[in-house]
């Protein structure tokens, strides 16, 4: 059976939510709590799980360790993923450093920029480079995950490279949609239009 990518969606919170809840000693949740947590019906929740034949539901709900376990397996995620950001302005090397990549999973392993000025006053336990040593990097430290932070302009010419170099994924954080080459999963993710959805909706 093909798993559906909001049930994939709805799978990775719970794994996340889980994961938090595992490191403050909680052992056991419910069907409801997770449904609550996620933003979820119980019943949403029952079928995304047994769809990937996963079980061990008991009379105290399931146990967190093992139910993180199984749905990490099932799904991968619980393999680190090498990954790298193209464009190193604001919003590029502030996601550089950010910690919680590294404690969830993954690795943020190389930075490129176009500009050589910019490089060369960042300072970050990262390397970065041009952004013309893409494919070399990538290839060499066996990068699977591209992360666009560039303006609009440049982010399908970066998302080329980035599927020319062999990475499985990308996630876009540019303000327009990239295509990809047949194979690459990639998710667009503009902060600025989600912001606009929200206040579209103030009264």
């Amino acid at each position: 059976m093909s798993i559906s990518n909001n049930t994939i969606e709805r799978i990775c919170r719970i794994f996340g939510y889980l994961d938090s809840i595992e490191k403050e000693k909680i052992e056991f949740i419910s069907s409801s709590e997770l449904a609550k947590a996620i933003g979820a019906t119980e019943h949403t929740v029952r079928k995304d799980i047994s769809q990937l034949n996963v079980i061990g539901f008991t009379r105290k709900g399931y146990e967190v360790k093992s139910l993180k376990k199984e749905l990490g397996r099932k799904l991968n995620l619980d393999k680190h993923r090498k990954a790298c950001i193209v464009g190193l302005g604001r919003l590029g090397t502030a996601l550089l450093d950010y910690e919680k990549f590294q404690d969830d999973g993954f690795q943020i392993v190389a930075g490129f920029d176009c500009s050589i000025n910019k490089i060369e006053r960042i300072k970050s336990d990262i390397n970065v480079f041009q952004v013309n040593r893409l494919k070399e990097i990538v290839k060499q430290q066996g990068i699977e995950l591209g992360i666009i932070a560039v303006p609009a302009k440049s982010a399908q010419s970066v998302a080329d490279r980035l599927s020319e170099a062999g990475v499985k994924g990308i996630l876009n954080f540019s303000p327009i949609k990239v295509n990809v080459a047949s194979g690459i999963i990639h998710l667009d993710m503009n902060f600025t239009s989600a912001l606009r959805v929200i206040s579209a909706q103030f009264k």
